[in-house]
């Protein structure tokens, strides 16, 4: 295939989506925190790992927690599962 051709197709299929990025109708997703305007995905990070750490002690707790790199895979994941939990739960609608 032609390089140019290529670059072409690519630019066709990407340029409806940068085309969103500069809508100037919406805004980011701020919360005001003690007067202060946070982005909500941040807060989605901190709730998930504040979540992760409660799950994580629990598992301890029951000892069925893995060990070793698994560990680090679930903890992850878990961050992961509830930051967008938290996120779908109140900032998406």
């Amino acid at each position: 295939m032609n390089p140019h051709l290529s670059k072409f197709v690519l630019i066709l299929i990407e340029a409806p989506l940068f085309q969103r990025w500069g809508s100037s109708h919406e805004q980011v997703p701020s919360l005001d925190v003690f007067g202060s305007y946070f982005p909500a995905w941040l807060i989605s990070l901190a709730a998930g790992g504040l979540l992760t750490v409660v799950v994580s002690a629990v598992g301890s707790l029951i000892d069925i927690r893995p060990s070793g790199f698994l560990r680090f895979i679930v903890d992850v994941s878990l961050i992961l599962i509830f930051s967008i939990s938290v996120w779908f739960w109140f900032f998406a609608g």
